[in-house]
């Protein structure tokens, strides 16, 4: 990040220049940042000169490499920090002078008072599930003051009960989906070097997401467990496990099999990019990236993902695309799994399909945010 990118923030506003305000929790994955993430790099295409601001609560290493400033905040989750986080919102508010504030899943009194005092217009975004539905349940009095509700799903993936939910909202609801980060690099040549890979290696990538640790622990050793049947029938296979930055338990060392272990990577889509095979834990935001890719890929759906898509559940949803199998954490079957997974090839056409739909949900978003700018579309 440059220098200017750093100090932006607190510089005087250019005349003329629209300035947005992200407020992104981040304390169990990375789905909510990579959402407020996507949604400014659609908003920077679209309107190079906007300035952004992010305040996070975690997260830190993932928007580090996007440019964007950022300014870390207290955790939500200790009430005696709300004083601090209204102090540090209105002195925000005083040197940024944002015209749009932006807050991906939840709306904390702290920050949307000031918000709301300032005069600035809000926007709510996030996908249905516990904390969305928990916020249109029990707080709809403050909901029903922000100007636009933005559910970055579309209108039919959403159950009866959750569009009851939505329909008590007063102001304008509207539905985006799917959202996807826009990928602005590929070094897939330099990291198969890196990682020491031939072009005859079939990578196999691990990564967790979707909530459900005790899960996460569990499919990392049936991976493991399950080496020995692999290598049998696929003796080029290479293990990558990249198993987000909340993992708490211990990474398996490097051998013949696993050619890298970490716990997070700021670019996923490289890796993503060189993988023959994805086992993944099918969290919405992770299902999509999976999805778009077109790499033949098993998720395995936590008890914990609460994300709602449609009449079924997150498995359901992962389903759809042609290039994803649901899996399971049982060793036997996700060693044949794994197995089927390596023999097929890429699917570009869910790749085009799914960019398709993902340009016209990003033109609504797009669409949406410059009305309460005062953009001229």
């Amino acid at each position: 990040m440059s220098p200017l990118s750093h100090t932006m923030w607190f510089q005087a506003k250019p005349v003329g220049i629209k300035r947005i305000l992200f407020h992104s929790i981040n304390h169990t994955g990375l789905g909510h940042l990579n959402r407020s993430i996507a949604v400014a790099q659609l908003l920077k295409a679209d309107m190079p000169d906007v300035q952004v601001l992010f305040l996070i609560e975690g997260g830190e290493d993932f928007i580090e490499p996007t440019g964007f400033p950022w300014i870390l905040f207290p955790s939500h989750g200790q009430a005696s920090e709300s004083e601090n986080i209204e102090y540090i919102t209105r002195t925000t508010i005083e040197v940024f002078h944002p015209d749009l504030m932006v807050y991906e899943t939840v709306l904390h009194e702290s920050i949307h008072t000031p918000v709301k005092e300032a005069g600035i217009r809000e926007v709510l975004m996030g996908n249905m599930g516990g904390l969305l539905r928990g916020l249109l349940q029990g707080q709809l009095s403050i909901t029903n003051e922000i100007d636009l509700l933005l559910v970055l799903q579309q209108r039919e993936e959403l159950t009866p009960e959750d569009q009851a939910l939505v329909d008590q909202y007063r102001g304008k609801a509207t539905y985006a989906g799917p959202l996807v980060r826009r990928k602005d690099r590929f070094a897939s040549d330099s990291l198969r070097q890196q990682l020491g890979l031939t072009n005859e290696h079939k990578v196999i990538l691990l990564t967790f997401g979707g909530g459900g640790y005790g899960l996460a622990r569990e499919l990392l050793a049936s991976v493991l467990s399950a080496r020995a049947h692999i290598l049998e029938k696929c003796p080029q296979a290479k293990l990558v496990v990249i198993t987000g930055p909340y993992f708490s338990s211990e990474l398996p060392e490097e051998d013949e099999f696993i050619c890298h272990a970490s716990r997070f990577e700021p670019f996923l889509t490289d890796y993503i990019d060189i993988a023959s095979a994805i086992i993944c834990m099918a969290g919405y935001n992770t299902v999509n990236e999976v999805a778009i890719s077109g790499v033949p890929a098993i998720c395995v759906s936590a008890a914990e993902a609460d994300d709602q898509v449609g009449p079924g559940n997150m498995g359901e949803y992962a389903q759809k695309f042609p290039n994803v199998t649901l899996g399971s954490a049982e060793t036997d079957e996700l060693a044949q799994q794994v197995i089927e997974a390596l023999s097929k090839e890429r699917d570009l056409a869910v790749t085009r399909a799914f960019w398709q739909r993902a340009n016209v949900a990003a033109q609504c978003i797009v669409s949406e945010m410059k009305k309460l700018l005062d953009v001229n579309l």
